[in-house]
Order: structure tokens, then C-alpha cells, then sequence
């Protein structure tokens, strides 16, 4: 999973920099502003699909990534720290749920082989059955603990005694709030992030 950083705001602004593309005319110089625009975009229209909501996400985190790159070097307004700390978390939260990371990270806490058997009476299928060979549930469970308060509240009809069902329902429940917290630092920032 690729993890974002913060960029280095550099300690001058655009306005203190010499810029040859002043003296030439505005059409030539927007002609070149899109080609370019054009050549860097290519990569990830290459790969778009339309299936589904990844390849939206896609295409707005590539959109953060390049206004990141440009507000920060451009660095032309007194709140371009909390800009660049707000777009590096959005892009970082984007990177989570397309890796799914939270509804996975249970797996880190333990390992199953997987073994294949025959289906009594269908001779050509095979069932499938997980061997757990350890576990170490109740470290993923303590490091959530307000996760897994809120998911027993949330479902008093589920039997989470199990540790593996508690710790999968954790999993799901935490991917939902990265989800929601992406989507509440766009609505809340994301009109501020303009040059």
C-alpha cells in the first residue's frame, strides 16, 4: 500500500519566482499548459474502467495528487500547511479503501491453511475448509476498543462471542468510518484547496 507524506513547502512563493512564461502570449502559453496536462493525465485514462466506484476514486485521488504538487510549490497562500496536511489525508484515505486496508488488517492477526476436500457424492467439487494456525485476535480487538463497543451496540442480535466474527465485523465497521471521514474532509476542505 503506497502511504503519502506531506510535501516540503518550499520557503518562497511562485510570486518571488522569475518566469519566462509571462512574456509569452496567454494562448501559446495555455496551449503548452494542456498538452502537458494532456501527456500526465494519460497514464491513468490508459487504465480507467468504468465497473465501478475504484476507478472514480482513482481519478479524484490523481487530481488531489497533481493540486497538492501545484498548491504546494506554487505555496502562494498563508494556510497551504493545513491544505497539504488535509489533501495528504485524503490521499492517504483513498489508498486505504481501495486497498481495503481495514477490512483486511484481522488477517495480519492471524493465518489459516487452506485445505480442499471431496464433496461426498459429488466426485468432481470440492469443499473448501480454513485450518487456523494461530491467532492473535485479542491484540486486533484492543487496538479498537471504541470499534468493537460500537459494533456489539450495533448488532445485539449477532452471536460476537466469537472473536473471529467480532474481529471481522471490526474490520468492516472501521472501513466504513475511513469511507465516512474521506468523504467529510472533502466536504469540508475541499473548497479551500484552490491557488
Amino acid at each position: 500500500m503506497k502511504q503519502y507524506n506531506k510535501l516540503p513547502i518550499p520557503k518562497d512563493s511562485a510570486w518571488d519566482r522569475f518566469r519566462w512564461g509571462r512574456y509569452v502570449h496567454w494562448r501559446i502559453r495555455d496551449f503548452f499548459k494542456g498538452i502537458r496536462n494532456i501527456i500526465r493525465w494519460i497514464p491513468t485514462l490508459y487504465k480507467d474502467r468504468d465497473w465501478d466506484d475504484y476507478f472514480i476514486t482513482k481519478m479524484l485521488q490523481k487530481k488531489i495528487e497533481f493540486q497538492r504538487e501545484h498548491l504546494i510549490n506554487a505555496n502562494r497562500h498563508t494556510e497551504i500547511d493545513r491544505d497539504n496536511r488535509y489533501m495528504t489525508l485524503a490521499l492517504n484515505l483513498i489508498e486505504r479503501e481501495h486497498e481495503e486496508f481495514y477490512t483486511l488488517e484481522k488477517y495480519d492477526y492471524e493465518q489459516s491453511d487452506l485445505k480442499l476436500e471431496d464433496v461426498e457424492g459429488m466426485p468432481k467439487h470440492k469443499s473448501v475448509k480454513f485450518e487456523l494456525k494461530w491467532e492473535n485476535l485479542d491484540a486486533y480487538l484492543a487496538k479498537y476498543p471504541g470499534a468493537v463497543r460500537r459494533v456489539k451496540k450495533m448488532y445485539p442480535d449477532k452471536d460476537l462471542n466469537d472473536k473471529q466474527t467480532l474481529a471481522l465485523f471490526v474490520g468492516m465497521y472501521n472501513q466504513e468510518r475511513c469511507h465516512k471521514l474521506l468523504y467529510k474532509v472533502l466536504e469540508r476542505h475541499i473548497q479551500s484547496w484552490w491557488d
